[in-house]
């Protein structure tokens, strides 16, 4: 858990997983990307420009640097397409990090405050462990409301993607 490579394959999978979704969202109509639905996140922008909002949240906290954010529905990009482009920018810039870190880097607990004000500290190597587990919590909502599209689910299973890696 601890092992730096591991949570580098890890990051890579979430990042391979992001951009499948992405491949299928950058073709369809505007007005489905932007439509208000019955789900936790309401749109399928808004769940795409949160994942970004919580990547930049969670460097900030583990550079121990303040952020600017107060809602974690943030529109940072009503374009899909800039919005792809700058995800991978933040996927990039979270690999750097942890390629940067060593054991005790990792292992250190970082204290944060939450956007509702609560405070609390995770050990960097756990950090990075949620920003994964999130982005599969939040591609589980996507796909939810692809199936009101109606969209047939994304493929974002951890065997496609190492199976992918290993054959390249």
């Amino acid at each position: 858990m601890h092992d730096k490579n591991y949570l580098l394959s890890l990051l890579d999978y979430n990042s391979w997983a992001n951009n499948e979704f992405f491949k299928v969202v950058i073709k369809l109509p505007t007005d489905e990307v932007n439509k208000q639905r019955k789900s936790f996140m309401n749109s399928i922008r808004n769940s795409l420009n949160h994942l970004l909002v919580i990547d930049k949240i969670w460097l900030s906290n583990m550079k121990k640097q303040k952020h600017s954010f107060n809602n974690l529905q943030t529109i940072l990009f009503e374009d899909i397409e800039d919005l792809w482009d700058e995800k991978n920018k933040m996927d990039l810039e979270i690999n750097d990090y942890v390629s940067n870190l060593n054991k005790d880097h990792l292992e250190e607990v970082v204290n944060f405050e939450l956007i509702g004000g609560n405070k609390s500290s995770l050990p960097r190597y756990m950090i990075i462990t949620h920003l994964v587990t999130h982005g599969g919590f939040h591609r589980g909502i996507l796909a939810e409301m692809f199936g009101q599209i109606p969209l047939p689910p994304v493929g974002q299973d951890i065997t496609v993607w190492y199976n992918l890696k290993i054959k390249n």
